[in-house]
């Protein structure tokens, strides 16, 4: 469970966040038809743009700039030259809400999830990460094992940090930081 710390969610936050992350164009795991409506209904201002590369890890943003929204962040993990895992989220108030991807637990997802944390931790203010699946995924025994064993919390469907998704399971990985680490970074 989220510790007694957490701030509550805005009711202006809570609706913002009634949008889920969107799957970016390249990720396998999305619609094509989908992602083309979502893009010209999103126009031109929610366009994502590479914020971060380095290594494996390429992050892409909207512009972070629009803080009355959350913050789209994809983080693409390139596995093979022509392959690559994606985990798409919300950036919200210093908590980021990740989507699992589809076969999470293979182990290009487990390096890409570490390689997303780390970037996380290391550049931006981020004080807890929150990572979601459908309640009714076959894999959901593994997946709250899995992630249990990573460090991640379950948190109770009514807490007050969460967004209002529905039929979602979310756990959470509480960052810690040191005050003065992060005091000239952006978000």
């Amino acid at each position: 469970m989220l510790p007694c710390c957490y701030k509550s969610i805005t009711y202006k936050e809570r609706e913002d966040l009634t949008l889920r992350p969107r799957s970016c164009l390249q990720c396998s795991e999305s619609l094509a038809g989908l992602q083309a409506v979502r893009s010209t209904e999103q126009g031109d201002h929610d366009q994502l743009k590479e914020l971060y590369s380095a290594g494996n890890l390429t992050v892409l943003a909207t512009d972070p700039l629009l803080h009355q929204d959350p913050v789209q962040l994809d983080f693409h993990f390139r596995l093979t030259p022509q392959t690559s895992a994606h985990w798409h989220g919300l950036l919200c108030d210093h908590r980021l809400f990740l989507d699992i991807p589809y076969r999470a637990l293979d182990q290009g997802n487990r390096e890409s999830l570490t390689a997303t944390l780390e970037y996380v931790e290391e550049k931006t203010n981020v004080d807890s990460v929150f990572v979601n699946f459908q309640n009714n995924r076959n894999d959901r025994g593994a997946l709250l094992r899995a992630f249990s064993y990573m460090g991640f919390e379950l948190v109770r469907p009514d807490h007050p940090a969460l967004p209002p998704w529905d039929n979602v399971i979310f756990m959470v990985y509480p960052l810690e930081r040191d005050l003065g680490h992060l005091s000239s970074e952006p978000p």
